[in-house]
């Protein structure tokens, strides 16, 4: 399994960046290569949704996830079905004085038998790179905002 974690400063009020962070259509707008199609929410501060990851260096990936508020600025999210099996983490938005941290943990395991042969090391290089630059344009994004 691998795991991915990072956090960043975010010039901006902790409710800004909360309200970006738990509009997933939006976060998920912000990379050309991920799109979220048959979005539904069930529940209050629950959505499903299938996400598709379409990188060009790797196979397309696609899974059904939901998406949760888990507590205070805390959003959660987790596979449940399709190409990824193991997928699970969570955004948190902490207050740093009259800003913002950003936070993403992930675990995840990228299956053997999707696509062409790619080295794992690989893949979890081009799959952490992509996860750091969707902080830093939900960062950039939450800055522009409020600026």
């Amino acid at each position: 399994m691998s795991h991915f974690s990072f956090s960043t400063p975010v010039n901006a009020p902790p409710l800004a960046l909360w309200s970006l962070v738990r509009d997933v259509r939006r976060v998920a707008g912000l990379f050309s290569f991920i799109a979220i199609e048959e979005f539904q929410a069930p529940e209050v501060d629950c959505w499903q949704y299938w996400r598709r990851l379409n990188i060009p260096t790797l196979s397309e990936l696609r899974w059904r996830e939901q998406s949760e508020v888990a507590g205070d600025a805390t959003l959660s999210f987790h596979a449940l079905e399709g190409d990824l099996s193991v997928f699970q983490g969570q955004w948190v938005v902490a207050t740093a004085g009259a800003t913002s941290t950003l936070s993403l943990h992930i675990e995840y395991v990228i299956p053997k038998d999707v696509g062409p042969p790619v080295a794992e090391a690989l893949a979890e290089y081009v799959m952490n790179e992509l996860f750091k630059t969707i902080c830093r344009r939900v960062k950039q994004a939450a800055e522009e905002e409020t600026a």
